[in-house]
């Protein structure tokens, strides 16, 4: 599901933003036509719905958004066939998702939403839930019709230029950060030269997105890929190569045990969240749990517990086992050191190796999307990456344990080490 943080209607709040959840797809501007040909077909539809100007620069933007219409139009399709529904779009209404994204702007998503209702491309479904500013949410439901869909098909989609570099949800304007922008636009130059492919769709953009002003917590990359689903990923390919993910195991919690020093794991180690005697599944969701919201004293389950299936009983049984082995969480404070604080080093690392191997490595959190043959490899310059990182803010190091995952093969777990 695509999680999209929008702001209030509020000029004079930074406080009140919320996280879309109720769209599985939440119109962003993504894409645009590949080639020439590609670009002539969106003017055509575009022509058809009155869109089409003089203005350069309109007509760029206007095909920028129709790109991504279709192209999520097609991914709610594949999600309507395979568990039903309705083929609805989360389109925000508000002015500051527009400008702090991209250099599309609100006035070219305003004429495009209306044109497309005027020509009955879609229907008002289903209003804003969260109440805001004025007693009114910002993210309303549009259903495509069905003769939609075929518009997008034979049409080939690259990333487009118009999105920022940088965003935060604490600003209403764009991100102003020239060493920021540049690391991340140093790596799409390199990820655009063998971009990643899905069927008609070449991608090579994700915005780095952080959650305060200074830009010290998040700053995790957020792009085509990082809303696919897994099984979709792993079909794509890097210059016509099918791709692997190579996937830190519990790179938070490592994380923190290497920032605190307290390490519970044994000299080789392949699953941190290993506990005898409790399911795997518990022990994730209870850290992950503790870790997002910055306290290790969580003795009501959160939503995440609960879709573990984790009674409140349960939970006390489980806490009585994870905190005298898991010390590292009594170091979690809110707003301080939690999942927003570890974004941070996550990503600088992550950034830090595809630099040096200069290589189409793609970020998706704490996960690499690279060639399969060379899938190990990264895996272990990664590992040293990790290390070198945790030598340098003077941490505990350690290997971490990571796993290599391809399309219709087993899951390859690959070991840690502690005293690398």
């Amino acid at each position: 599901m695509t999680r999209t943080k929008l702001l209030s209607s509020d000029p004079n709040s930074l406080d009140n933003l919320f996280v879309s959840d109720q769209f599985h797809e939440v119109l962003s501007p993504l894409l645009e036509p590949d080639t020439g040909t590609d670009t002539a077909k969106i003017d055509r539809l575009l022509y058809d719905l009155g869109c089409l100007t003089n203005g350069t620069s309109s007509n760029t933007k206007m095909r920028v958004l129709l790109s991504s219409f279709l192209l999520q139009a097609q991914r709610l399709e594949d999600r309507v066939n395979r568990k039903g529904g309705e083929l609805i779009i989360g389109w925000p209404h508000d002015e500051a998702y527009w400008r702090v994204r991209s250099k599309v702007g609100y006035k070219v998503a305003i004429k495009l939403r209306e044109a497309l209702i005027k020509h009955g491309w879609i229907t008002h479904k289903v209003g804003a839930k969260i109440n805001l500013h004025d007693g009114e949410g910002n993210c309303h439901g549009y259903l495509i019709a069905d003769f939609v869909l075929s518009k997008g098909y034979g049409i080939n989609f690259q990333s487009s230029d118009m999105v920022y570099a940088t965003k935060t949800s604490a600003l209403k304007t764009k991100v102003d950060n020239e060493e920021i922008d540049q690391s991340t636009k140093s790596i799409w130059t390199l990820w655009k030269q063998k971009p990643l492919t899905y069927r008609s769709q070449k991608m090579w953009q994700a915005q780095r997105t952080f959650s305060n002003k200074e830009l010290t917590r998040g700053g995790r990359f957020y792009g085509a890929w990082t809303n696919m689903r897994q099984v979709e990923r792993l079909k794509c390919t890097i210059d016509d190569q099918p791709v692997a993910e190579v996937d830190v195991s519990a790179m938070y919690l490592t994380l923190l045990c290497c920032i605190t020093g307290h390490i519970p794991f044994t000299t080789r180690f392949k699953d941190p969240y290993a506990i005898e005697g409790i399911h795997r599944d518990e022990v994730k969701a209870v850290i992950k749990s503790a870790i997002g919201g910055g306290t290790s004293n969580q003795r009501q389950p959160s939503k995440g517990i609960k879709d573990a299936g984790i009674t409140q009983k349960r939970l006390s049984e489980i806490r009585r086992v994870i905190i005298p082995r898991f010390m590292c969480l009594e170091a979690l404070q809110k707003g301080v050191m939690d999942s927003e604080a570890l974004a941070i080093h996550e990503t600088e690392i992550m950034m830090r190796l595809v630099e040096r191997l200069q290589q189409p490595i793609f970020i998706l959190h704490d996960c690499l999307i690279c060639p399969q043959d060379g899938a190990l490899q990264v895996g272990n310059e990664l590992q040293k990456e990790y290390v070198n990182y945790c030598r340098e803010q003077e941490w505990t190091p350690l290997a971490p344990a990571f796993s290599i995952e391809c399309d219709g093969q087993e899951k390859r777990l690959i070991s840690g080490r502690r005293n690398p």
